[in-house]
Protein backbone atom coordinates (compact mmCIF):
# COMPACT_ATOMS: atom_id res chain seq x y z
CA UNK A 1 0.00 0.00 0.00
CA UNK A 2 2.93 2.69 0.06
CA UNK A 3 3.80 2.11 -2.72
CA UNK A 4 6.50 -0.54 -3.19
CA UNK A 5 5.97 -4.36 -4.64
CA UNK A 6 6.33 -7.29 -2.57
CA UNK A 7 8.24 -9.64 -4.34
CA UNK A 8 7.76 -13.85 -3.85
CA UNK A 9 9.63 -16.84 -5.42
CA UNK A 10 8.08 -18.53 -7.73
CA UNK A 11 8.67 -22.19 -9.22
CA UNK A 12 7.00 -23.81 -12.49
CA UNK A 13 7.68 -24.35 -16.28
CA UNK A 14 7.16 -21.87 -18.70
CA UNK A 15 6.87 -22.11 -22.46
CA UNK A 16 6.45 -18.95 -24.10
CA UNK A 17 6.01 -18.63 -28.11
CA UNK A 18 6.51 -15.76 -30.71
CA UNK A 19 4.10 -15.82 -32.56
CA UNK A 20 4.53 -13.43 -35.69
CA UNK A 21 1.43 -13.84 -37.21
CA UNK A 22 -1.14 -12.47 -34.12
CA UNK A 23 -1.09 -8.78 -33.88
CA UNK A 24 -3.11 -8.02 -30.78
CA UNK A 25 -3.60 -4.00 -28.82
CA UNK A 26 -2.32 -5.01 -25.47
CA UNK A 27 -1.38 -8.60 -23.99
CA UNK A 28 -3.30 -12.12 -23.86
CA UNK A 29 -2.85 -14.78 -21.83
CA UNK A 30 -4.04 -18.41 -21.26
CA UNK A 31 -3.78 -21.37 -18.73
CA UNK A 32 -5.69 -24.73 -19.10
CA UNK A 33 -8.65 -23.16 -17.60
CA UNK A 34 -8.91 -19.58 -18.64
CA UNK A 35 -8.33 -17.61 -20.96
CA UNK A 36 -6.99 -13.54 -20.07
CA UNK A 37 -7.10 -10.60 -21.97
CA UNK A 38 -5.66 -7.16 -20.11
CA UNK A 39 -5.86 -3.53 -20.19
CA UNK A 40 -3.61 -0.81 -18.92
CA UNK A 41 -4.12 2.92 -17.80
CA UNK A 42 -3.97 5.35 -15.57
CA UNK A 43 -7.56 5.15 -14.77
CA UNK A 44 -8.95 2.19 -13.44
CA UNK A 45 -12.14 2.55 -15.65
CA UNK A 46 -10.60 3.19 -18.99
CA UNK A 47 -8.67 -0.39 -18.29
CA UNK A 48 -11.76 -2.14 -18.02
CA UNK A 49 -12.60 -0.97 -21.00
CA UNK A 50 -9.87 -2.16 -22.47
CA UNK A 51 -9.28 -5.66 -20.94
CA UNK A 52 -13.20 -6.14 -21.95
CA UNK A 53 -12.83 -4.76 -25.54
CA UNK A 54 -9.72 -7.54 -25.76
CA UNK A 55 -11.74 -10.21 -24.63
CA UNK A 56 -14.92 -8.95 -27.05
CA UNK A 57 -12.07 -9.33 -30.15
CA UNK A 58 -10.93 -12.60 -28.73
CA UNK A 59 -13.98 -14.37 -28.60
CA UNK A 60 -15.29 -13.00 -32.03
CA UNK A 61 -12.32 -14.14 -33.21
CA UNK A 62 -11.20 -17.36 -31.85
CA UNK A 63 -15.29 -18.42 -31.69
CA UNK A 64 -16.87 -16.35 -34.76
CA UNK A 65 -19.51 -14.78 -32.87
CA UNK A 66 -20.89 -11.45 -33.31
CA UNK A 67 -19.01 -8.46 -31.76
CA UNK A 68 -22.72 -8.29 -29.82
CA UNK A 69 -22.90 -11.84 -28.92
CA UNK A 70 -19.58 -11.97 -27.80
CA UNK A 71 -20.10 -8.95 -25.48
CA UNK A 72 -23.08 -10.48 -23.97
CA UNK A 73 -20.97 -13.46 -23.18
CA UNK A 74 -17.95 -11.43 -21.62
CA UNK A 75 -20.79 -9.40 -19.82
CA UNK A 76 -22.11 -12.82 -18.01
CA UNK A 77 -19.00 -14.94 -18.02
CA UNK A 78 -16.36 -13.38 -17.66
CA UNK A 79 -14.54 -12.40 -14.30
CA UNK A 80 -12.30 -9.18 -13.81
CA UNK A 81 -9.75 -8.92 -11.43
CA UNK A 82 -7.16 -6.21 -10.80
CA UNK A 83 -3.79 -6.60 -12.25
CA UNK A 84 -1.56 -3.72 -10.31
CA UNK A 85 -2.19 -0.36 -8.82
CA UNK A 86 1.04 0.29 -7.52
CA UNK A 87 3.09 2.64 -10.61
CA UNK A 88 0.25 5.00 -11.27
CA UNK A 89 -0.56 2.41 -14.35
CA UNK A 90 -3.80 0.66 -13.07
CA UNK A 91 -3.98 -2.62 -14.80
CA UNK A 92 -7.42 -5.35 -15.22
CA UNK A 93 -7.28 -8.99 -16.72
CA UNK A 94 -10.60 -10.48 -17.59
CA UNK A 95 -10.72 -14.56 -17.23
CA UNK A 96 -13.43 -16.38 -18.88
CA UNK A 97 -13.50 -20.01 -18.40
CA UNK A 98 -12.40 -22.93 -21.22
CA UNK A 99 -15.38 -25.14 -19.74
CA UNK A 100 -17.99 -23.01 -20.85
CA UNK A 101 -16.82 -23.60 -24.66
CA UNK A 102 -16.36 -27.57 -23.88
CA UNK A 103 -19.71 -28.96 -26.30
CA UNK A 104 -21.20 -32.36 -23.65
Amino acid sequence: MDGTANEVALRGKLQLVVRKDLHFQWPRAETSDYYMTMGFSPDLNRAVVQAVREMVDFLSTKYHLRQEDAYMLTSMAADLHVTQVVDGTKGIHAMIPKKIFLQH
